[in-house]
């Protein structure tokens, strides 16, 4: 039976997996992907965690950040200069990113990551997390959720978009950052 619920610590390992799993190809070292984009997340805010999960065998999970200011100091103090060591173009991705998230979390507050186990796409389990989430984040007083997508042909950005984000900015790299208002929707 499937089910969401509210991230626990013995999920870790499964969701880690499935992070580098659904990880792009060409990362040499696909432990880097869960410091990039998850690790943060499950051990500073993981009130804001929740799995999907299919006879208790966690197959997809969302996270997210409310806290701009610790995001972005746990970023600088712990998780890029790890990053760094293992690639030094990743680590000044990393920081890119930081740079260009800062003004997305300063006005929407509410930047997350979402990722299911491929076998399991195209299910409409993708949207099943996002409403957890965002009824989460709304019982929270928070107004928006955001993210920076790789440009129009990325995976997810068709998802997206159908779910009701709105485009508010491109990047000269034809990067996108992507909103969502939670109040309106």
């Amino acid at each position: 039976m499937m089910e969401i619920r509210k991230y626990q610590v013995k999920d870790n390992t499964a969701v880690r997996k499935i992070c580098m799993e659904t990880a792009k190809k060409g990362f040499q070292n696909k432990e880097v992907v869960c410091w990039m984009f998850l690790d943060y997340y499950l051990e500073s805010e993981s009130e804001h965690a929740y799995v999907l999960v299919d006879n208790d065998v966690v197959i997809g999970y969302i996270v997210a950040s409310t806290n701009a200011k610790l995001y972005e100091k746990q970023m600088k103090e712990k998780w890029i200069p790890k990053i760094r060591k293992q690639s030094l173009f990743l680590g000044i991705f990393s920081k890119i990113c930081l740079l260009v998230s800062k003004p997305l979390d300063q006005k929407y507050s509410g930047g997350f990551h979402m990722n299911i186990t491929p076998k399991y796409q195209k299910l409409g389990l993708g949207k099943r997390l996002l409403d957890v989430l965002r009824n989460h984040l709304s019982l929270y007083g928070y107004s928006y959720l955001y993210l920076i997508t790789e440009n129009e042909r990325t995976r997810g950005y068709g998802f997206y978009k159908h779910y009701g984000f709105k485009e508010v900015k491109k990047y000269l790299t034809g990067s996108l950052a992507l909103t969502y208002n939670i109040k309106r929707n």
